[in-house]
């Protein structure tokens, strides 16, 4: 299943970005085992779902780089973290860092790999305050 979760993170990767850019997307996992569809929705719904919350804290603890001047992929990569970290509480979250360097890595470059990695592990070595975050974040995702 981790080959399958990291293509199924692939996919939604992909997704936020094209909508992030303003392109219509059409979501579609029926590619993936129940398993993996499964897995990709819930994570897509959680991107959606913490995306204002997620560049809040992506604000929060990059330093000094501002949201709007990070590339679109790496900004979406780090979106894509935390949505799983929110979502998946059963996902270590040095699986989801690690993967998500991977993907920084893969779609980017080796630089933008260790970029993510310096703004998950500063998110992840203050997690109570991001908890805190969360429990003060008041979901006004529209449903389409």
């Amino acid at each position: 299943m981790s080959k399958e979760r990291t293509r199924c993170r692939e996919r939604v990767l992909q997704l936020l970005f094209q909508k992030d850019l303003g392109q219509e997307v059409e979501v579609d996992f029926s590619d993936f085992s129940p398993q993996g569809q499964a897995f990709a929705y819930r994570l897509y719904d959680g991107a959606l779902q913490y995306k204002d919350l997620a560049d809040s804290i992506i604000s929060r603890f990059s330093k000094n780089w501002k949201l709007e001047r990070m590339g679109a992929l790496e900004r979406n990569i780090l979106r894509l973290a935390i949505a799983e970290m929110f979502t998946f509480s059963d996902i270590p979250q040095a699986v989801t860092v690690n993967e998500a360097v991977e993907l920084a890595k893969k779609y980017v470059s080796p630089e933008a790999g260790r970029f993510v990695n310096g703004i998950l592990r500063n998110i992840v070595r203050n997690w109570e305050e991001v908890k805190s975050l969360k429990e003060g974040f008041v979901d006004v995702t529209p449903e389409n």
